[in-house]
């Protein structure tokens, strides 16, 4: 699925990318899980709020320790915003890319999508590979930071030609947004997008999405649509 995403992405005009914990999900589910069954260690915490490490080493600290029996439990009990699953038709509908770039796990990820009825979606993502074993496919092998390397995925899309809208909420989210043209945020992305001061739209539910998007289609399309973020890369991002 994610060959047919590229080729799709280099043919279209505008694509829409998305993380997933709590911007899809109406909860981190990542954290969740993490926080229930294998809390990373006081120091990892520390080390992890000083950017000192970044996802991957939080995950190595935490999720390598979890039974994926019991996750999956705890994933079963997360929801999703409902406007995402009209939303999914819509861009297909469209013929707009649309995928999610998740600098969480595919084993949740795919259970809960596939659990709401949300259409097969390409999903850039870490492997859970059972207790003791975590895989990063989609790694920057210039930068051990994050575990799904956002930006590398963005910026690739953006060098086939693209226009891209981007969607999220956390951390990692901030590597990604440096490399689209315009940006949904909440919570500590769009805390980041004001001290910034570069424009963004305020990401309150999906359906409110698809609302603006469908309301500026061709400006989306065509790349004349107001707002673009027009940030430069953070500096602890490395390619």
């Amino acid at each position: 699925m994610l060959d047919g995403f590229w080729k799709a992405a280099a043919a279209a005009p505008f694509v829409i990318l998305t993380d997933f914990d709590f911007t899809i999900s109406n909860e981190d589910v990542g954290d969740l899980i993490a926080e229930r069954l294998a809390p990373p260690s006081d120091e990892t915490r520390r080390r992890f709020g000083r950017r000192e490490i970044g996802t991957r080493g939080y995950w190595l600290d935490s999720m390598i320790r979890v039974e994926q029996a019991a996750a999956e439990c705890l994933a079963d009990q997360v929801g999703i915003d409902p406007g995402f699953v009209p939303f999914a038709d819509w861009c297909a509908e469209q013929g707009i890319p649309l995928a999610v770039v998740s600098d969480g796990f595919s084993f949740y990820i795919d259970r809960i999508l596939a659990r709401h009825g949300v259409r097969p979606l390409p999903v850039f993502s870490n492997r859970f590979g059972g207790t003791g074993s975590l895989q990063f496919p989609h790694g920057n092998p210039y930068c051990d930071l994050c575990g799904c390397c956002k930006a590398g995925i963005v910026r690739r899309v953006k060098d086939s030609g693209a226009h891209i809208l981007y969607l999220g909420d956390g951390v990692s989210d901030r590597y990604a947004v440096a490399f689209a043209d315009w940006v949904f945020a909440k919570a500590s992305l769009a805390d980041r997008m004001r001290e910034w001061g570069a424009p963004f739209f305020p990401l309150t539910d999906w359906g409110a999405v698809q609302r603006t998007v469908a309301a500026g289609l061709a400006q989306f399309r065509d790349g004349s649509h107001p707002g673009k973020a027009g940030l430069a890369a953070d500096p602890i991002c490395r390619f």
